[in-house]
């Protein structure tokens, strides 16, 4: 007794706690509902330690927890004691406390404490928590109870962990409901683009997400805390870090349960990975530059030095995927910010690696393709649409393998965000999980593919690739426009394939389509996730220079995609339908628009339009200079004497 009483001396300063004889359990003291039937009450109850943090900077505070309660499942048997003045107890010890009920910010807590004696020492056994919860209002049961987590957790946000050293954990990554299920169609692969048909299942997904994670805190209440708590070997902490029977006990502050860890956390972290092998001898890659902007103090980089640091990431980006095109979006809408991107770009290289395409149109923001002029030439005209439907030009150019001939078109998407900035009508959220301005998305995305029809037909180039950030998820209706009319998706859904992290949820908004002719060449397709798994603060901005590293990882908000595609699998841009019981060959050359034919006993050669008129042409003996002709896509015909069989071919001039 004397030295259980020197214990409580050194405690509180009073031998007067240890006459304390009413005792008020703790499940009793937290009730059944969310607010004590206690509060304001001064009462002595008794519990073991679970868990302490003491001093400046912490919750400045320990958990009580009687593992003996009552045994009901609806009342919690833990609680936090806060005192500023206690600052010697130890995890395991069973004391007894008295002190005033109260609800601090939606926490049971007993403060103002008079009286604190230890009358021994004990052990809790944690509570076991399985992933997803029946019901986010169970928490309320556990508040201030030890729980453990059995099997592993995965980070699945990490905005706050610099911050407020704050890390989302969850069985899995926590995925956009409406990248995994169609609002409209119950089988994912519909592609209906109108109706709400499914949106219950919609909403159950997003309450899923709700009932699937648990905010793990540590224990400290000042900001940007030092040392950052479970920093990484490569000076990040990563989504999809992964922590073992995880183990606290349980808070509420901030409108938010969380756990604060009862002893050490065994992250695992997660290692930044390579760009990935998509195959192919000739890759293209489409990345959302997060606002590259020449302009400072905008959008983009605020000064001078936040811009050059916003160039070193986004350029070794660019290197190490080393594509043969890029389509890029998010540069401002000038003929300043892409130049200046370029030539850092080939600084890198040490010489002209890359020539851009781009137009001024629209505003804000634009899209540019970049590509290497030693594999790709331009063979068609720069088309560009972009009207009263689009906020920005969207761009189409066609290029021919150097290599080979072999010729496709490529195409920018950036379509409407989903931010509800003076959003009217059917613009407005739906609450059908797509969220604002759906609907001037769907249009963009019905208006662009008549568009691109005309351009297959127009340059007789059916291998068609479109990249770029459709601001929709894999399910939502303008992804069913484009998959209804002739496209396919070419990154496969998947656990690994997201481009974007918003408000803790992860999903693909960054696409890649192509036609079937496109499909035939395709190696693989991935996304490389440097940016949406990344902590906000490795990237560029002044407040974050502590953190700054002048690599590719989160050089932007977005990750980029990459498409692989075999040449040899690519047709030319000269496709020839030759009757062979005809000794007919008919050669055009897209250089110098002139034709020449072979074959034996021709009657005559006709060249005909997409309309089917003929062309007025100069023929000579075996040749005909096309260079009059405008660009097009044209049908020829050889007649023999005698038989009076045709050969006929398609051409394209530019």
């Amino acid at each position: 007794m004397f030295e259980k009483a020197l214990r409580t001396a050194a405690l509180c300063g009073s031998f007067s706690a240890l006459f304390a004889t009413a005792q008020t359990p703790i499940c009793a003291i937290q009730g059944a509902g969310a607010t004590s039937p206690y509060n304001g009450q001064t009462v002595t109850t008794t519990g073991i330690v679970t868990a302490a943090f003491q001093g400046t900077g912490t919750l400045q505070g320990f958990y009580l927890e009687d593992p003996n309660c009552d045994g009901l499942i609806t009342t919690s048997n833990g609680i936090f004691v806060y005192s500023t003045s206690i600052t010697n107890v130890g995890v395991g010890d069973r004391m007894q406390v008295t002190g005033t009920v109260v609800e601090y910010q939606g926490l049971t807590e007993i403060n103002n404490i008079t009286g604190v004696v230890v009358l021994g020492t004990g052990t809790v056994t944690p509570t076991d928590i399985t992933l997803p919860i029946a019901s986010v209002s169970d928490w309320e049961r556990y508040e201030g109870m030890l729980l453990r987590f059995p099997g592993t957790l995965m980070v699945t946000d990490n905005e706050d962990w610099v911050q407020y050293g704050e890390l989302l954990m969850s069985p899995g990554r926590v995925w956009q409901p409406t990248n995994n299920t169609d609002p409209n169609d119950a089988i994912s692969s519909g592609t209906n683009s109108t109706g709400n048909n499914n949106v219950a299942a919609i909403n159950a997904a997003a309450a899923l997400n709700a009932r699937s994670s648990i905010l793990l805190d540590d224990g400290r209440t000042n900001t940007y805390p030092t040392p950052i708590p479970w920093m990484g070997p490569q000076g990040t902490l990563r989504c999809g870090s992964t922590v073992n029977n995880l183990t606290g006990v349980l808070h509420y502050s901030y409108n938010a349960y969380r756990l604060q860890p009862a002893g050490s956390i065994p992250m695992v972290h997660a290692v930044r990975p390579d760009p990935p092998d998509v195959g192919g001898n000739i890759l293209i890659a489409s990345y959302n530059l997060h606002n590259y902007w020449s302009s400072l103090g905008g959008f983009g980089a605020a000064n001078a030095g936040e811009l050059d640091r916003q160039r070193t990431k986004l350029v070794a980006a660019l290197v190490a995927m080393d594509a043969d095109a890029f389509v890029l979006c998010e540069l401002q809408n000038n003929d300043i910010a892409w130049v200046d991107l370029i030539d850092a770009l080939n600084a890198a290289y040490g010489s002209t690696v890359y020539l851009g395409i781009e137009d001024n149109a629209g505003f804000g923001t634009k899209s540019a393709i970049f590509y290497k002029q030693g594999s790709l030439a331009p063979v068609t005209p720069l088309y560009s649409l972009y009207n009263s439907t689009f906020e920005r030009a969207h761009i189409t150019q066609g290029f021919e393998l150097t290599s080979n001939g072999a010729r496709f078109l490529l195409s920018s998407l950036h379509f409407h965000s989903k931010l509800c900035d003076n959003a009217t009508g059917d613009n407005l959220d739906q609450s059908d999980g797509q969220g604002c301005y759906n609907a001037r998305r769907r249009d963009q995305a019905n208006a662009l593919v008549t568009y691109w029809a005309g351009i297959r037909s127009t340059t007789g180039i059916n291998a068609q690739l479109v990249m770029g950030d459709l601001n929709s998820y894999y399910q939502e209706d303008p992804v069913d426009v484009i998959r209804a009319n002739g496209f396919s998706t070419l990154v496969p859904e998947g656990i690994a394939n997201y481009s974007y992290r918003y408000q803790a949820v992860f999903g693909a908004i960054d696409h890649a389509f192509g036609t079937a002719e496109l499909i035939n060449a395709l190696t693989g397709a991935a996304p490389w996730a440097i940016s949406s798994d990344e902590p906000q603060q490795m990237d560029y901005p002044d407040a974050y220079l502590a953190f700054y590293q002048p690599d590719a990882y989160r050089s932007s908000d977005h990750d980029p995609l990459m498409v692989g595609l075999s040449a040899s699998a690519l047709v030319t841009g000269v496709e020839e339908a030759i009757d062979r019981n005809v000794d007919v060959r008919f050669y055009f050359d897209p250089i110098t628009f002139n034709a020449r034919w072979e074959g034996t006993d021709i009657r005559n050669v006709d060249i005909v339009d997409a309309l089917g008129r003929s062309a007025s042409v100069r023929v000579g003996a075996g040749t005909a200079d096309l260079s009059d002709l405008p660009a097009g896509a044209y049908t020829w015909r050889c007649t023999m004497n005698g038989n009076g069989r045709m050969a006929t071919g398609r051409f394209i001039k530019w």
